[in-house]
């Protein structure tokens, strides 16, 4: 099949012609590219040749080239490979993708500590791929993951060096046809599987969050899952593809071309982000993934090093083989560009917020804390659901029901460089998803604030405190209302007859539910004074109810919990904190008083600190006399 050279103007695809008519003698020979006079480079500071597209696609099919990529600790591994031919326009117009077979003991699954053969594993897109002269070609970035084949589509150094400078189109999945597959006869036999007809996808990022263990992980996928869906990289947050992530610890080894990088949203005690390979280090510039992390563009992601256990492949070819990560490092710089064609970020400075979890005993003594820096401000509402649900899930030692108090305060600077903050509490108690609940009224806070339509509000700080109050979820239902007799007695008063024009003292009785079931334990509200109108006649009613709606945050049946989200409707963002501020605890009671007059009716509201989360409602009818 002829290589076609397109793009070009005629004499230029003539003298490639030629090109690959003189080097072709010689690849035929001895299957390595020929030196070239004057390489350009990747680099700005002149370093790092690279070889430019057309050179490639001048290759003969099976011309060596070699690679790196970490397949344990820190070091980069080497890997050959050869060269089969490139897919046209595959990343946009004009721009190819470069297609190789690749070859190690780990991706062939050879070798004395072999396992099985890997392919091209999750976390190695990025892997730069060498001529035999030492130019960069590209990063792998794309697979053909069924049955672990070892073909990989390049993205070329060419491509990646323009990051952040340049708009191409993006492609997650690349169809191979008769028309845009420019593969010789010799380059079918070196990929040894027929590519027409054939997808190739990007090669997975390793997606890691929250700590290790099955239901933690559940737990993790679960409320990341709540991101609002408006939210930058909802998509990615929202997947429920998250591995458990590695501990976060220093690693002094630097960030090299073939080494993993982490692109974190959160660190800390919550580690949120993917993990891939780094393609090229120029001075301070770090290159790495060959494809888009989220498609972003413009970016704010925490950028470090990462420690690899080793490479677990895919016994059955379909899941795909991945690489396990044994440490992540603390980020030492941040990544910036987001790209069709890879990352970019630069070592220096690291930009973010605090996240501050304390978890309380019932006598208020500190057991736990926790913390986390967020660097993607879009994931810091669920990052904070997520980092309290997880101190809560891990001082219970269950993933269950539970009972505790919730603090929470929000620090920000205005669009003026005001600095101001936001602080709240509630009453939380659920026999099933109490990690959930403890998250979610700060989470939602916050996502009110940095989501506002009114002005730009920089988050500068979170901090939670919760007090876990039992193991046992106990709520509180109003089980009736109790009438003060002449006698100093209390008595329902459900059923009397009341005098118009009298003054009479009443309060709520409530039933303890443990764990959805209610008890024999009952208590009372503080007693209030309720004054008939003289003109009252016949018969009212006095119900006692929450003051807030007490939603269930999750279905049982589904394992889905509601959306993070934020009730609207404000007319500035002062309004926005007032109404915040205002918003009503799980823990109050409104009490209605309801009866008839010679004329029309009378209703008034009253209001109580209900013993804890209240839910469910009663209500006492009664008759009046003149």
């Amino acid at each position: 099949m002829h290589l076609s050279q397109r793009g070009r103007s005629p004499i230029t695809r003539l003298a490639a012609g030629f090109a690959a008519t003189a080097l072709g003698v010689g690849l035929s020979l001895t299957g390595t590219p020929p030196a070239q006079a004057a390489a350009s480079s990747f680099c700005s500071d002149g370093t790092q040749p690279y070889a430019s597209v057309a050179d490639v696609e001048a290759f003969a099919a099976g011309t060596a080239v070699t690679g790196l990529s970490v397949t344990s600790g820190t070091t980069p591994s080497p890997f050959t490979g050869t060269y089969i031919g490139y897919i046209a326009d595959a990343l946009g117009k004009n721009k190819d993708l470069l297609l190789f077979r690749l070859h190690s003991d780990v991706i062939d699954g050879t070798g004395s500590d072999a396992l099985k053969p890997a392919g091209i594993w999750a976390g190695m897109s990025g892997s730069p791929v060498y001529t035999t002269d030492g130019r960069l070609i590209g990063a792998v970035a794309y697979s053909l993951n069924a049955d672990n084949l070892p073909v990989a589509g390049v993205t070329p150094a060419e491509y990646m060096r323009s990051i952040g400078t340049t708009a191409l189109g993006t492609a997650a999945r690349v169809k191979v046809t008769s028309s845009n597959l420019n593969v010789s006869a010799e380059g079918a036999k070196v990929a040894g599987t027929s590519l027409t007809g054939a997808s190739l996808s990007q090669v997975k990022t390793v997606n890691v969050a929250g700590p290790a263990g099955a239901r933690a992980n559940a737990f993790t996928n679960r409320v990341l899952a709540r991101t609002p869906k408006s939210a930058k990289a909802s998509s990615f947050l929202r997947s429920r593809s998250f591995l458990p992530a590695a501990a976060e610890r220093s690693i002094s080894a630097p960030l090299v071309a073939g080494g993993s990088i982490a692109a974190l949203y959160t660190s800390g005690d919550l580690t949120l982000g993917a993990i891939g390979t780094v393609t090229a280090v120029c001075g301070d510039s770090v290159y790495a993934f060959g494809h888009p992390m989220n498609f972003l563009g413009r970016t704010s992601l925490g950028m470090a090093n990462a420690s690899t256990a080793l490479i677990v492949p895919d016994a059955t070819g379909s899941l795909g083989s991945y690489k396990q990560v044994s440490v992540i490092g603390t980020p030492i710089g941040m990544v910036t560009q987001d790209r069709s064609v890879g990352i970019r970020g630069t070592i220096g400075a690291v930009t973010s917020y605090g996240i501050d979890v304390e978890v309380r005993d019932a006598s208020g003594a500190p057991v736990g804390s926790y913390h986390a820096d967020v660097a993607f401000p879009d994931a810091g509402p669920s990052s904070v659901a997520d980092l309290a649900g997880q101190a809560a899930y891990e001082q219970l030692d269950a993933d269950w029901g539970g009972t505790g108090k919730v603090d929470w305060t929000i620090g920000f600077t205005r669009a003026d460089g005001t600095a101001q903050s936001l602080s709240n509490t509630q009453a939380v108690a659920d026999p099933e998803w109490f990690p959930e609940v403890a998250g979610d009224y700060p989470a939602e806070d916050l996502y009110a604030i940095s989501s506002n339509p009114f002005e730009d509000v920089t988050i500068t700080h979170v901090a939670v405190r919760i007090t876990l109050l039992s193991a046992d979820s106990l709520t509180y239902e109003p089980s009736g209302v109790q009438l003060k007799r002449s006698s100093g007695e209390w008595s329902s008063l459900d059923g009397v007859t009341l005098k118009a024009g009298r003054t009479y003292s009443v309060r709520p009785e409530y039933t303890l539910v443990k764990n959805g079931k209610p008890t024999a334990t009952t208590s009372t509200g503080e007693p209030i004074s309720v004054k008939l109108s003289k003109k009252a006649r016949k018969a009212g009613w006095f119900s006692v109810s929450p003051a807030s709606d007490g939603a269930n945050l999750c279905d049982p049946d589904t394992d889905v919990c509601d959306d993070i989200s934020d009730e609207g409707g404000y007319f500035s963002f002062d309004d926005l904190l007032s109404s915040l501020q205002d918003a009503q605890s799980a823990s109050g009671v409104v009490g209605e008083l309801h009866y008839r007059l010679t004329r029309g009716s009378s209703d008034r509201s009253y209001s109580w600190d209900g013993p804890g989360v209240v839910t469910g409602a009663t209500e006492a009818d009664f008759s009046i006399r003149k």
